[in-house]
């Protein structure tokens, strides 16, 4: 009998929470919520607003132009807005970087990008042979083999990996330190094969450290049909040479901003929701996908349960990150404002995955709320959504992570985003408006559910 009282005791708070669900109510609510993103196609509006504006690289002038130009959007709907000033450090392309290498068959001209961060090749270029590496575990073994040579990093994505963001985290240490290790071992330059999932043209781009390096070296990418086609004429003659030329350089640190968008809750004001993205982007493309859609996915949210009368009882804030891409900087700032201020963030929500169809979220909570949040899950399979994972929340938000946080992380469907992530296809054109308007009901449905049934640390 103890036993059974003890087992009935422990079972108490989920049954509770499952007698005050409403089914029939909360299906009818979210049916209304999609159905008003679908119609009124807001979010996908604003992110055409967004990538007309252009690029929004950290440190760049159209960063700083699309955090004001959406506050004074979200001041016209009737959140009070503020600016946090961040550090950010400034990077500049410059102009378009040169690649090739000659065959038998004539000169192979490449279309390369640099890697952000790194510095430029002397100011007529640099040729030197190749050296390719196929595995980190490779570089392990190599002595002198590197001296004078460019490293050829040909590393692909793993294609049995199921979700493409556990392939690209596989390798991205290519790109991440390649250069750093690369240098260790005597290589004068960097090429490294682009992280995408798929044979494709384009180069992608993306961050680079030479934190630890006596020498710094260049380093650039290829695409993935280069990044092929290279390392089979490079098999054919081991003593091919590689012209590269780039001519980006860092500048001075500058400031630039978080854009925090708060409207104050009816009846628990001092908890506050916090959701988000980051605003800035790579500068090949616009970023509608990364992240200009978890922009708008995060401030349409709001709009919604706004437009049909379900503001939450908490306060939420609606926070355009800045500087996700170069060393989350905004994050940074956000948390250390936050802890200063005393602010008691309850949930914490991020969509930095993309604008396609959502298939799920992910939680990071106590794990007796990741089992309240799965209560929903019957609520969310006619939208889509079956993936309840516990696989992180997102970048930005992880610098407010407690133990007592319950943090959500969007998980659109992701075979396709490596196709397009950090490089120049990152476009509006490759959004489409359908999927984008179902990631944001989507957030919009989780605020309502978890606010309405109090899904928070006690």
């Amino acid at each position: 009998m103890t036993r059974i009282f003890i087992w009935l005791v422990s079972l108490f708070p989920f049954l509770i929470f499952a007698q005050t669900i409403s089914p029939a109510t909360d299906e009818e609510t979210l049916k209304e919520i999609y159905t008003t993103a679908l119609v009124k196609n807001q979010g996908y509006k604003w992110l055409e607003e967004l990538t007309e504006m252009g690029p929004r690289l950290t440190g760049s002038e159209n960063a700083t132009k699309a955090v004001y130009h959406f506050q004074k959007i979200a001041d016209s709907l009737g959140f009070k807005t503020f600016l946090q000033p961040v550090t950010v450090p400034q990077w500049v392309r410059g102009e378009a970087e040169e690649a090739n290498y000659k065959t038998t068959e004539g000169k192979i001209v490449l279309n390369p990008c640099a890697l952000g961060g790194s510095i430029a090749t002397p100011k007529n270029g640099l040729t030197a042979p190749l050296f390719e590496i196929t595995s980190f575990e490779q570089l392990d073994t190599v002595t002198t083999e590197l001296e004078g040579k460019i490293a050829f990093y040909n590393i692909p994505m793993n294609p049995a990996f199921i979700n493409t963001f556990f392939a690209y985290s596989s390798s991205a240490k290519q790109r991440y330190v390649g250069a750093l290790e690369a240098s260790k071992k005597g290589a004068v330059g960097v090429v490294i094969r682009s992280l995408s999932a798929t044979i494709n043209d384009f180069p992608h781009t993306g961050s680079m450290t030479y934190k630890g390096a006596d020498v710094k070296i260049p380093a650039m990418a290829i695409s993935t049909l280069d990044a092929e086609q290279l390392s089979t004429n490079l098999n054919a003659d081991p003593s091919l040479e590689f012209f590269m030329k780039m001519n980006c350089e860092g500048k001075d640190s500058v400031t630039s901003y978080n854009l925090v968008a708060e409207i104050k809750g009816s009846e628990k004001p001092e908890e506050v929701i916090v959701l988000g993205g980051h605003i800035d982007s790579w500068d090949l493309g616009t970023g509608a996908h990364d992240d200009g859609a978890g922009c708008v996915h995060s401030l349409e949210a709001i709009w919604l349960l706004k437009q049909m009368d379900l503001l939450p009882k908490r306060t939420v804030r609606v926070v355009f990150f800045m500087n996700e891409e170069f060393g989350l900087n905004g994050a940074k700032v956000y948390a250390k404002e936050s802890k200063k201020e005393n602010i008691n963030h309850v949930i914490a929500i991020e969509s930095d995955a993309g604008g396609f169809s959502p298939r799920g979220i992910s939680v990071v909570a106590p794990d007796s709320l990741v089992a309240r949040v799965r209560e929903f899950r019957s609520l969310f399979e006619p939208y889509g959504l079956h993936q309840f994972t516990e696989t992180g929340s997102g970048a930005d938000i992880s610098q407010l992570y407690s133990k007592d946080l319950v943090m959500l992380g969007l998980r659109p469907d992701n075979h396709r985003y490596f196709d397009i992530h950090h490089s120049a296809a990152d476009v509006i054109e490759s959004v489409s408006p359908r999927e984008l308007e179902t990631g944001s009901a989507t957030l919009a449905a989780f605020i309502y559910l978890l606010d309405k049934y109090d899904v928070v640390a006690k």
